[in-house]
């Protein structure tokens, strides 16, 4: 029986005013810096994709499922419609917003987490912690699903020791529901759902010897039937778009078949097992890390069977991304910095000295200040891998001057309609400058990959009508020859790459 007032009881019990004032402060904490310069940095290729299909989506039902057709999941189109119906002329803004939503999704699992395996000071500490570490303050800001995905993975982790725990049917019940919605935002949670089935470490270390912990086995593994009975259900939903096969053959893209992996199984291993420590490492401030390892090494002293539990969920994933994996950048590995990130909040919980804590957090804070200071207000400054550098700052993916040149084309749309022809048809540049057109614009883009002089002589007749303006992002120069006027170039920080605005002429 559901009764609210034993809810209010708990949360009397185990939370003191100050407490809850503490909690409400990391909340708005939360928040503000997550917000602020929200639209900053400029918009990033993948997330021009992202947000096109969430518009499409939204305005025609027929086409809920579009992102199949690229082989992605279709939760993050979903999540973000509800953003683009508060802010209809900011799709950019509504877009980071489903990321924003998902990370705070992801910081209230990571306190329950904390708050049950180990307690409400830890829980407190973590949160803070989670809250100024780079790699999520950064992926809870872009328009991409890898927020929402490191926070299924945080509630799954949960739920499969809560259910361990506890074996109790409700449980089983909302952990099949997290883990099917998980399931429908990529295709990686799979390996979270699967990596529960290790929970029972958590049961005891001599279970098989015993009748009743044979019992609690069995009843684990009955009620985890139904979690991925449940989690199976939600995914198929998927099924109702003839476009789901593609997903299959999306993840070939990223992670080796077995045929290919039987044929030459040592490819990428080595790589691998350099890259994954120094992409998360550097995400994470590298200060964070020292003191996961200390809290490592005291929950080893203090619980094993949760320290081999957790290790497991380390290293399991490390050594078959180190295998599989042949495209690999930080945002598809955050989980990995969720759980140094525990280890260091368990390790300040059980710091009893009171300066000491205080000593360690600022260390905490003042290491990772300058990475929070770039993303939020510097970001050419953001001292990422040159992996990430290159695809959010400096690489022919990111957007430089995209908005403005909107802005430009709706002021010449006051005379008369206008043409932009971009050069790409996916991602960059057509769907990232489709990201700034609002519903009345009298602008239409037209995306062509190549974009060369046929294309361009095509559109000469539209010009007795129409302004006709170029967007060009691939290369460093547009072919002299061309019939065209110089309007604005956008250079990246490093000179590399440029997005020029031109305007087609007879």
């Amino acid at each position: 029986m559901f009764d609210i007032q034993s809810i209010f009881q708990w949360i009397k019990n185990h939370f003191s005013k100050k407490d809850i004032i503490f909690i409400a402060i990391l909340a708005f904490f939360y928040f503000l810096i997550r917000l602020i310069n929200l639209e900053q940095l400029p918009i990033f290729n993948d997330e021009g994709i992202y947000i096109h299909w969430a518009k499409v989506a939204w305005h025609d039902a027929s086409w809920r499922f579009v992102s199949l057709t690229d082989g992605k999941q279709p939760l993050q189109t979903w999540g973000t419609i509800p953003f683009l119906k508060l802010f209809p002329d900011n799709a950019l803004l509504a877009g980071r917003l489903f990321s924003v939503a998902t990370g705070f999704f992801g910081l209230t699992g990571f306190f329950s987490l904390l708050f049950y395996i180990f307690n409400k000071k830890t829980a407190l500490i973590g949160s803070l912690i989670y809250i100024i570490t780079p790699y999520f303050l950064f992926y809870d800001r872009m328009a991409m699903v890898d927020s929402g995905v490191n926070a299924f993975f945080i509630w799954i982790l949960f739920f499969s020791i809560l259910l361990v725990k506890t074996i109790r049917l409700d449980v089983a019940l909302l952990f099949g529901l997290v883990a099917g919605m998980g399931l429908l935002a990529k295709s990686s949670v799979r390996l979270f759902v699967g990596l529960s089935l290790l929970a029972p470490i958590l049961i005891n270390d001599s279970f098989i010897k015993f009748k009743k912990q044979k019992i609690k086995l069995l009843s684990f593994f009955t009620l985890f039937a139904i979690v991925g009975f449940l989690a199976i259900a939600i995914y198929n939903i998927q099924r109702l778009s003839p476009f789901l096969h593609f997903v299959e053959e999306k993840n070939k893209t990223f992670v080796m078949t077995f045929g290919e992996w039987r044929q030459n199984p040592f490819a990428v291993l080595f790589h691998n097992l350099r890259t994954i420590p120094y992409y998360v490492f550097s995400e994470l401030g590298w200060i964070i890390v020292p003191f996961g390892i200390l809290g490592l090494r005291k929950l080893f002293i203090k619980d094993k069977k949760l320290f081999f539990y957790l290790i497991a969920w380390i290293l399991t994933p490390y050594i078959g991304i180190s295998l599989l994996t042949r495209v690999l950048f930080p945002r598809y590995i955050i989980f990995f910095g969720t759980l140094i990130v525990v280890f260091a909040s368990y390790y300040l919980g059980t710091i009893k000295k009171q300066m000491l804590l205080i000593g360690s957090l600022l260390i905490i804070l003042l290491g990772t200040l300058f990475f929070n200071y770039s993303i939020l207000f510097d970001y050419s400054q953001i001292p990422f891998p040159p992996t990430d550098r290159g695809q959010y700052v400096e690489s022919v993916t990111v957007g430089y001057g995209i908005k403005d040149i909107i802005t430009y084309a709706r002021e010449k749309s006051k005379e008369k309609p206008v043409i932009i022809l971009a050069e790409g048809d996916f991602g960059m540049t057509g769907d990232i400058l489709d990201v700034f057109l609002r519903k009345e614009d009298q602008i239409f883009i037209k995306g062509y990959w190549p974009l060369g002089d046929k294309e361009l002589l095509q559109h000469q007749v539209d010009l007795q009508k129409n302004y006709v303006y170029i967007v060009t992002s691939h290369s460093l120069e547009y072919p002299k020859h061309w019939p065209v006027k110089f309007i604005k170039s956008y250079y990246k920080p490093n000179r590399s790459s440029v997005i020029y605005l031109l305007e087609l002429t007879q």
